[in-house]
């Protein structure tokens, strides 16, 4: 009942994202319609190519994952557990780490509990990749960022120095902040919610240093390499399908990504409504793309790569299902 409460939660969360964006002017159906009906779709099966290439790759740097405890699945397996894994995430938020896992006990008996252990340091390695393109990203648009950053604080009151006064309060809670840590220290260190988080952070630390212990440490980062580069490819070569976008740059892509990443944190079923709402109001907002432009382009991207990954992960749940049964048939006879 409580799981059903939580997906209900998540699915409400999607709808209302999606209906503020539509009654917002973000999205407008019949313009994305329009748009949609003469878009070459041409474009999007080169994206299923490379969806396909990511996806190999995270299974690659699993299987890398996996060697020191002793694994080696075969790749066939780790793919097909990554493709289950993100069909699941796609219908439920948060499934598809239990659903890999399960996928690779099934066809090679590795306990769930240790290779979940490496989904979890995959996280990791993720969330660092994606902080590093932010930093990326702000570094190669810095102009543009910090055009987009002083219009959304140009309704404060400016210093004489022109610094935004929002920015001196964000500042001075910075400082007090560091003051009162200074002095409640000791106190802080007895707080549960302290103890959680220096565990929390004990545990990242450990899993960025298991690197060290990687028979292949540098294949695991061409491998991450691959990923968020055919992330970064899956969403530029959608621009193309559209004609009115296909003057946008690849560094527009690169913010649809990070922004993307990062819309992907609220638990909604293959980021719907968060992707939408939340890279329409990027692109709208930094690189001035007219509003329903950004929502439709917003909306074929995240729909394109859902409704893909969902077709081939059921060609996969039927393939791995025909797979295990005939498997169980020869062991029977």
């Amino acid at each position: 009942m409580k799981k059903a409460l939580q997906y209900l939660v998540f699915v409400g969360l999607a709808v209302g994202l999606i209906w503020f964006a539509i009654h917002s002017g973000t999205i407008n159906p019949q313009q994305l319609w329009a748009d949609v009906s003469q878009a070459d779709f041409r474009w999007v099966g080169l994206m299923i190519l490379l969806t396909f290439v990511a996806h190999g790759s995270r299974a690659a740097r699993w299987r890398i994952l996996l060697e020191p405890m002793g694994y080696t699945p075969s790749f066939f397996h780790t793919n097909t557990a990554v493709w289950l894994g993100y069909f699941a995430n796609n219908l439920v938020p948060r499934l598809g780490e239990v659903t890999r896992c399960s996928s690779l006990y099934k066809s090679d008996g590795i306990p769930i509990e240790k290779s979940l252990g490496t989904v979890v340091t995959e996280r990791i390695f993720d969330v660092v990749s994606l902080f590093l393109l932010l930093g990326l990203n702000l570094l190669l648009d810095f102009n543009r960022l910090l055009t987009f950053i002083q219009g959304a604080t140009s309704s404060t009151p400016e210093s004489d120095s022109g610094v935004p006064v929002l920015i001196w309060i964000v500042l001075g809670i910075v400082v007090m902040g560091g003051i009162a840590v200074f002095f409640l220290w000791e106190r802080l260190l007895q707080l549960a919610v302290v103890q959680k988080l220096a565990k929390a952070g004990q545990g990242l630390l450990s899993g960025l240093l298991s690197i060290r212990n990687l028979r292949q440490p540098g294949w695991f980062l061409f491998y991450t390499c691959m990923i968020w580069g055919m992330y970064w490819l899956m969403g530029y070569v959608l621009f193309f399908a559209i004609p009115k976008f296909a003057d946008l740059s690849p560094m527009v892509a690169l913010t649809t990504l990070t922004t993307g990443a990062l819309a992907m944190i609220l638990p909604t079923p293959g980021g719907v409504g968060s992707f939408n709402a939340f890279v329409a109001f990027a692109l709208h907002s930094i690189y001035q793309i007219p509003e329903a432009d950004s929502g439709t382009l917003a909306t074929f991207i995240q729909s394109s790569q859902m409704i893909s990954t969902l077709a081939i992960g059921l060609v996969f749940l039927v393939v791995s299902l025909l797979t295990r049964s005939s498997s169980k048939t020869i062991a029977e006879e």
